[in-house]
């Protein structure tokens, strides 16, 4: 929950992007693995694939790079404790810093808040046939609205509301993922009861039937980060994006927000 009024610091959303193809560079210039926590390094050495191994330093690094960016630390300084879902925080929060990670084939990001929660979900996109089966099953959506039923007795989750008729799963996707991670609570919340309206070009307001009053403190901004890319950021309060990249890096390309679907 954010503690207090928005102030011109705590506005500010800071969003990093790094390019997967940029990490083993990044890796050598700031030392790699060394830099992680105990915890980091085992989780670390568990991950077998090579690309689930260049994704997840590649995010750590960029984590600790974009927490720099609000808080004089050095890059091996930063430790985190995890929350019950699995959420990563910094430990301290330095100020009240939160933090969100995501990452998809070619694409890592990394969003920071000061004072209020915050999430982020970046997709390659078009989905290929087994990821785009899995969210429809997952929003029990066929692209048509599906009315909003309250839960019924077996705790199974209510479908998600489409906006619209025309509606992109792939937005609703990243949407919902973002703000339920942001909760804190993950895709395990379900996205019953989840209803997205745009307010402006690329902008979302979200009604949460499950809970109200948590919902209407949040928004949500939709980006084209890349060609191949979808990247949602839900913020308790909003406000404004800034773009980073390394800055040795170049750039992923020029971002352009997506219009609401209608």
């Amino acid at each position: 929950m954010r503690d207090g009024p928005l102030t011109p610091d705590t506005k500010v959303i800071d969003l990093w992007t790094l390019a997967e193809h940029r990490v083993p560079g990044l890796t050598a210039r700031l030392g790699g693995a060394e830099l992680l926590g105990r915890e980091e390094r085992e989780r670390f050495a568990r991950l077998r694939r090579q690309a689930s191994r260049r994704r997840f330093l590649g995010g750590r690094l960029l984590a600790r790079i974009a927490l720099g960016s609000r808080a004089e630390l050095p890059l091996d300084a930063w430790r985190f404790t995890t929350g019950r879902h699995g959420r990563p925080e910094p430990s301290p929060d330095h100020g009240g810093l939160r933090f969100n990670l995501s990452h998809t084939p070619g694409l890592i990001v990394c969003v920071v808040t000061r004072g209020r929660a915050c999430g982020v979900d970046v997709e390659r996109v078009p989905f290929d046939a087994d990821k785009a089966r899995f969210v429809t099953a997952y929003l029990d959506t066929t692209g048509r609205p599906t009315p909003y039923r309250a839960p019924d007795t077996t705790g199974r989750p209510t479908p998600y509301r489409a906006p619209d008729a025309d509606g992109d799963p792939s937005e609703r996707w990243v949407l919902t993922e973002a703000y339920l991670k942001g909760l804190g609570v993950g895709l395990s919340g379900g996205p019953g009861g989840l209803e997205f309206r745009g307010l402006a070009p690329g902008r979302f307001a979200v009604t949460d039937r499950r809970r109200p009053a948590t919902g209407a403190r949040w928004q949500l901004q939709l980006l084209r980060p890349s060609p191949h890319h979808l990247l949602a950021v839900a913020t308790e309060g909003g406000g404004t994006i800034h773009r980073h990249e390394p800055a040795w890096s170049e750039p992923v390309s020029n971002s352009r927000p997506t219009t609401p679907t209608s």
